[in-house]
């Protein structure tokens, strides 16, 4: 058991510490959010309207509830200290009620009411101005298809199809039409906007926007089997000009490798039936159980986001798939399994040449 000046001291403390906490906050070069805001995947850093929108309902909604904790907080612990029992108070009277007190009960109800109607105004006004899709003409389209564990991202109108890796123009709205190929993902892109999942059967869509260029990273947010953690990829947000030079180079054929090495990649790529799942434009390679392997070369990451796209990292994917991305399809592939250190070489030189 505490002593009640034990209990006074440990409220006083819970109630305080907040309040330190918002001081701090306004002194000059403190930056309490710092350390959140430079995380790549942290909703703190907006960086574009619908994340802005999104970010602001949280502040409302954080400092209305801190208002609520330090307010309770603090007559709890001023009737804790005031209204405590003293050596030799056991046979006083108690301190008079306010149970039943109209005023008080009606001043309570009304400040809950207004406090619930500051928090549902802006949630309600960013629900309908995120659920409605903007009339934009000059809005682009992006189908996203969702697998375990990769994602295909496909510009209809543009006529391009890449994975995991998105391109999007700065100041432009995009759609994001969402569908999944298997069981439920969840399409997220933190500093662009908030999750939306991605439902067997059914098509769904959110549109983003980004405010400035940049590297942003998403992520299935939607537990999908042993691998969910291991299923990202990137949205690089490039100036207009910067975006239609992207596009364009989507739209060619894979090149033809020049390289001894690249050249026997190519072979081995055919030989082992690797055509049979990806898809390689120019190359007879239409595969669609695995990512579109065109411009592979290019791409800044491997494994849906997980590593940098290098030559490294590939010896190491090529080796050991289920290792690199346990439960892949990939893995359990008799001729992936059977790949030798010469084969694992010239397939390296070959999808590096892919640019």
């Amino acid at each position: 058991m505490f002593s009640s000046s034990s209990t006074t001291r440990k409220i006083a403390w819970l109630t305080g510490l907040p309040l330190l906490l918002l001081l701090l906050s306004g002194c000059s070069g403190y930056d309490p959010m710092a350390w959140l805001r430079d995380a790549p995947q942290s909703t703190f850093d907006a960086k574009g309207p619908v994340a802005e929108q999104q970010l602001q309902l949280f502040y409302v909604t954080l400092w209305v509830t801190a208002f609520i904790f330090v307010t309770v907080g603090s007559v709890l612990a001023y009737a804790t200290f005031r209204f405590r029992q003293r050596p030799g108070d056991a046979d006083k009277p108690p301190p008079a009620q306010t149970h039943g007190h109209p005023i008080v009960e009606i001043s309570l109800i009304a400040a809950a009411v207004l406090l619930l109607v500051i928090i549902a105004v802006p949630t309600v006004r960013a629900i309908y101005d995120i659920y409605e899709l903007p009339d934009d003409e000059d809005m682009l389209v992006i189908d996203v298809t969702a697998y375990q564990w990769w994602w295909a991202f496909e510009y209809p109108e543009e006529g391009v199809t890449t994975a995991n890796e998105i391109a999007i123009p700065v100041g432009r709205k995009v759609k994001f039409n969402l569908r999944t190929f298997d069981v439920i993902h969840s399409f997220w892109v933190p500093k662009l906007g908030g999750k939306i999942d991605m439902i067997p059967n059914r098509d769904n869509w959110l549109w983003l926007q980004a405010d400035e260029p940049g590297q942003f990273w998403g992520q299935c947010a939607e537990f999908c089997g042993e691998s969910h953690a291991n299923m990202k990829f990137r949205v690089f947000a490039y100036e207009e000009d910067q975006f239609q030079e992207w596009l364009e180079h989507q739209r060619s054929d894979a090149v033809d490798p020049e390289e001894e090495l690249a050249v026997e990649g190519k072979e081995r790529f055919q030989g082992r039936g690797c055509l049979a799942c990806h898809t390689i434009q120019g190359h007879d390679a239409m595969g669609l159980a695995g990512p579109d392997l065109t411009h592979f070369g290019s791409r800044v990451t491997l494994g849906a986001g997980m590593v940098e796209n290098t030559e490294e990292n590939l010896v190491r994917w090529l080796r050991d798939p289920d290792g690199f991305k346990p439960g892949n399809l990939m893995a359990l592939d008799q001729n992936v399994q059977n790949l030798t250190d010469e084969d694992i070489a010239a397939l390296t030189a070959y999808l590096k040449s892919l640019q």
